[in-house]
Formats: C-alpha cells, sequence, structure tokens
C-alpha cells in the first residue's frame, strides 16, 4: 500500500518579486521584503516561502545552490 508524504523534499526553489509590503522575515534584519524565496517538491507543489531583501535572497540562493536545488529565478520578469 502507498503511504502519502506529508513532508515531501523541496526540489527546486523558486524566487520572484513580492507583490505586497512585508518586512524581511531574517532575524534582526529592517530591511522591506522585495522577494519571496518559495520551495517546491518536484511535483511543482508549493512546500514552504518566506520573504526577504535583495541581500538575505542572494544568500538563500547561494546556500541552496550548493545543495544541490534547482533555482527558478523570476525576479525579472
Amino acid at each position: 500500500m502507498l503511504q502519502p508524504d506529508f513532508n515531501p523534499a523541496p526540489t527546486t526553489l523558486r524566487i520572484h518579486r513580492c507583490g505586497y509590503v512585508s518586512k524581511c522575515k531574517r532575524r534582526g534584519c529592517l530591511e522591506r521584503a522585495t522577494l519571496i524565496a518559495e520551495k517546491v517538491d518536484g511535483a511543482g507543489r508549493h512546500v514552504r516561502q518566506i520573504e526577504l531583501c535583495t541581500r538575505h535572497s542572494n544568500v538563500v540562493i547561494a546556500r541552496e545552490r550548493a545543495r544541490g536545488l534547482e533555482i527558478s529565478d523570476r525576479r525579472f520578469e
């Protein structure tokens, strides 16, 4: 019998512009969030997301690229 996976491992990190006003979620950062980093699984389903400023989104992109996640950068679309 197949068991459902309620905690799928993310395979892709999608970066896109934040369309609403929010603060960067990095602890101690007072900048306005301009980007959303969203992790999705192999089927393209949303796993989790976080609103970040440009500086912290670049840190997350570098870290996740080193971990082997595919990066889908939609910042300029």
